[in-house]
C-alpha cells in the first residue's frame, strides 16, 4: 500500500495509531507500517529499503531490525537473520517477535536446541504466532521434551483461547501420559467450541481418561449415530462397553465394517482383551496376534498389548519381541532392541538403562539386570527422573542413577550401543522366575524413627498401611477398590496408616465414619510423590501392608516386605507381572496375592483380607 495516496484524515489517524503501536514519531511510525505492509505484499525490495533507512534514523527501535530479520529468514539466510533479530533484542530485551526470530534463525542454522530455547521464551513473552508455536511443539516432541513443552504451551492456550492449541496440548499430554492435563485441555477446548466435531470427540477422550465409561459409551454413541465414519469413536465405545461388561453390545459394534486399519486393529485388540476377561486365553491370543501383525501404522500399541498378554502367560520367547514394539520408532532409534541382545551385552563393562513408565514399573523392571550377561564388575546406570536417585541408594543390584533430563552423552563418551531401554531386558525371563524381591533397603534411621512414632501413636498396637487406588488413567479404575470397602475388613481397633499417594480427605472421612473404631492416620511428614526415599521408609515401617496393584505394591516387593498383601483384578486389567492364575507372587517371591474370582468383583480378595490373623509387631518394634 502506498501511504502517500491515503486520505489525509485517515492518514493522520493511522499515523497516531502507528506511533502508539511502534513506539516512534508519527512520520517514522508510518514508514515502519509501510515496511510491514510491503513485506506482507511480498515487495521485499521496498520493505528492505524502508527498514534500512529506519535503522539509521531509529537505531533504538526494534521494528526495523525485525523487518530485516524477517527478510533474511525468507531468504533462508539464518546467520544474517540471527544478527538482525539479536540487534532487535539488544534495543528491546524480551520482545516476543525478536525472540521468535532468533529461535527460527537458529533452527535454520541446524541448532534446534538453541532454537527451542528462544521459541519458548517468545511464547512465554506473549507471541501468538501459531506457525512458530507449531514449530516449537514439533521440535520439543522430537527431542522427547513434551513435559517441558506443555508447561510453555498451556498458558499460551489460556491466554489466546485458541481451540486448536488446546487440542494439540491435550494430544501431547495423552502421548506422555499426563492424563489430568489432557482432560483439562480437552474440556477447555469443548467449553470454547461445544458444537465442533473435534471438540466433541476430545470431550469423549476426556471422559475416557476419567474412566467414566458410561459417559464414554453414551457420548461416543451419539457421535457415531451422527457421523458413522468416526471410527475412533467406534473403538472408544467398544472399549467402554467392554469395561462395563456389555460384551454383546461391544461385539455387535465390532462387527460393523471398518475403513481404517488402525482403528480396526485397536478394536480387534479390545475384543481380544474381552476374551481375556472371559478366561478364553486361546481365543484372546489369536485376536491379539492378528491385531499385532495386521498393520504397522500403530505398532507400539499392538506390540505392547500382544507382548504383555504373552508375558502374562509365561510365553517369554514369544512375548518379548512383541513387547519391544511398545517404544515409538523415533525413540527406538535412540536405543535399538538389538542393544539388549546377549551378544551385545556379553562381557560389557558399562550400560545405561533408560527408565520407562512409572515408579512402580521401575521397581519391577530394575532387578532384570540380574539376568543380563554383563561383565561381573559392569557399571550400570539408570537414566530416570531425579526422584528415583535417593530411592536407589544402597540397592543390591549395583545400579547407580543419573537424572535423565541432565544427562550429557558427550560428557561420558557414550557409545550408541551402551543404551538399553530398561524393559527390553524381559527378553531374559524364563520359568521359574528367581524371585526379584528384596533388592532395595530403606534408610534404617528413617525407618526406626517412623516406626517409633507410629508405635507411640498406636499405643503399641501393630501398624497396618493401606493403599487403595491406582493413578493410571487408562485401566486404573479396574485395579482400584474403595477405601471404605477395604477398611471394613480390617481387625477391630486397628491403627491404619494412609500409604495412598494423592489420597482425598473425602475418602478418608467416609472410611472413618464407617469404622469409627479404627485410627486412620495420614502422616504430614511423608510426601509419597516427591520423596520416594521417605515413602520406602514408611512402607518398611509397617507391620502389615494391604494394597492394590500400584506403586505401593511394587515398593513392598522391592523391599522384600514380609507381610504385604496385594489385591489383584481378574482379566485384562491384571498387570502381566502377576501372571494369570498363581496365588503365590511369581515376580518378587515375597508378596501375598489375593485375586478376584470374577472380573470387577472384589468380594473374594476382601474376604481373604478379612480372614487374615491380626498382624504381629515386626522386628525393631
Amino acid at each position: 500500500m502506498n501511504i502517500e495516496t491515503t486520505d489525509p484524515a485517515a492518514l493522520a489517524l493511522r499515523a497516531a495509531r502507528s506511533a502508539q503501536v511502534f513506539g516512534a514519531p508519527e512520520a517514522e511510525a508510518l514508514q515502519i507500517y509501510e515496511a510491514y505492509q510491503a513485506l506482507r505484499a511480498q515487495d521485499v525490495a521496498r520493505a528492505a529499503s524502508l527498514a534500512q533507512d529506519l535503522t539509521q534514523r531509529l537505531p533504538a527501535n526494534p521494528h526495523p531490525w525485525q523487518i530485516l530479520g524477517m527478510i533474511a529468514l525468507d531468504r533462508l539466510e539464518g546467520q544474517t537473520a540471527e544478527t538482525f533479530f539479536r540487534e532487535a533484542l539488544r534495543v528491546a530485551p524480551g520482545a516476543a517477535d525478536a525472540l521468535s526470530g532468533v529461535g527460527k534463525a537458529l533452527v535454520l542454522q541446524n541448532d534446534p536446541f538453541g532454537g527451542v530455547e528462544f521459541l519458548g521464551k517468545a511464547i512465554e513473552g506473549g507471541s501468538e504466532d501459531l506457525s512458530m508455536i507449531g514449530l516449537y511443539k514439533d521440535l520439543m516432541l522430537e527431542m522427547d521434551r513434551g513435559d517441558e513443552a506443555v508447561e510453555v504451551l498451556e498458558p499460551a492456550a489460556r491466554r489466546m483461547e485458541e481451540v486448536p492449541l488446546y487440542l494439540t496440548i491435550g494430544n501431547i499430554c495423552s502421548g506422555i501420559e499426563r492424563y489430568d492435563r489432557a482432560i483439562a485441555c480437552f474440556e477447555a477446548a469443548y467449553a470454547l467450541a461445544p458444537d465442533q466435531l473435534e471438540t466433541r470427540s476430545a470431550r469423549v477422550r476426556a471422559y475416557q481418561f476419567r474412566q467414566d465409561y458410561a459417559k464414554v459409551a453414551e457420548l461416543a454413541g451419539e457421535l457415531i449415530a451422527e457421523h458413522p465414519e468416526l471410527e475412533e469413536m467406534t473403538y472408544l465405545r467398544i472399549g467402554a462397553l467392554k469395561k462395563l461388561g456389555r460384551y454383546d453390545e461391544a461385539m455387535a459394534l465390532f462387527e460393523r465394517p471398518f475403513q481404517h486399519a488402525v482403528f480396526y486393529q485397536r478394536a480387534l485388540g479390545m475384543i481380544g482383551q474381552m476374551e481375556i476377561d472371559r478366561g478364553n486365553y486361546e481365543a484372546a491370543r489369536k485376536l491379539l496376534r492378528t491385531a499385532y501383525f495386521l498393520t504397522d501404522q500403530d505398532g507400539t500399541w499392538g506390540g505392547k498389548v500382544y507382548g504383555t498378554f504373552c508375558l502374562s502367560l509365561g510365553r517369554y520367547t514369544e512375548g518379548a519381541p512383541a513387547y519391544a514394539g511398545r517404544v515409538e520408532p523415533k525413540d527406538r532409534r535412540r536405543a535399538p532392541y538389538e542393544n539388549s541382545a546377549p551378544e551385545a551385552l556379553a562381557g560389557r563393562k558399562r550400560l545405561f538403562l533408560i527408565g520407562e513408565q512409572g515408579v512402580g514399573d521401575h521397581f519391577a523392571f530394575l532387578p532384570l539386570i540380574r539376568l543380563a550377561p554383563l561383565a561381573e564388575d559392569a557399571e550400570v546406570v539408570l537414566l530416570a527422573g531425579p526422584r528415583l536417585g535417593p530411592a536407589l541408594e544402597g540397592n543390591t543390584l549395583g545400579i547407580s542413577h543419573r537424572s535423565q533430563a541432565d544427562f550429557d552423552p558427550k560428557a561420558v563418551g557414550l557409545m550408541s550401543d551402551e543404551l538399553v531401554y530398561m524393559a527390553d531386558l524381559v527378553r531374559y525371563l524364563s520359568d521359574p522366575l528367581p524371585g526379584f524381591g528384596g533388592y532395595l533397603s530403606a534408610d534404617p534411621g528413617r525407618v526406626a524413627a517412623l516406626r517409633a512414632r507410629y508405635r507411640a501413636l498406636s499405643e503399641g498396637r501393630p501398624v497396618t498401611g493401606v493403599a487403595w487406588r491406582s493413578g493410571n488413567h487408562l485401566n486404573g479404575k479396574g485395579r482400584s477398590v474403595a477405601l471404605s470397602e477395604l477398611v471394613a475388613r480390617l481387625p477391630e481397633g486397628s491403627f491404619v496408616v494412609n500409604l495412598q499417594y494423592r489420597a482425598t480427605k473425602e475418602e478418608i472421612a467416609e472410611a472413618a465414619a464407617l469404622r469409627p473404631d479404627l485410627t486412620l492416620f495420614s502422616d504430614p511428614e511423608v510426601d509419597h510423590v516427591a520423596d520416594l526415599s521417605a515413602m520406602l521408609a514408611q512402607v518398611a515401617a509397617m507391620d502389615r501392608v494391604v494394597t492394590i496393584d500400584n506403586t505401593t505394591a511394587h515398593a513392598c516387593g522391592a523391599l522384600g516386605h514380609e507381610d504385604a498383601h496385594v489385591l489383584l483384578p481378574r482379566g485384562a486389567d491384571c498387570m502381566w507381572f502377576w501372571r494369570r492364575e498363581p496365588t503365590l507372587d511369581p515376580w518378587y517371591g515375597c508378596l501375598h496375592l489375593h485375586r478376584q474370582a470374577v472380573v470387577g468383583d472384589w468380594v473374594r480378595p476382601l474376604e481373604e483380607i478379612g480372614a487374615l490373623p491380626p498382624p504381629v509387631l515386626r522386628a525393631g518394634g
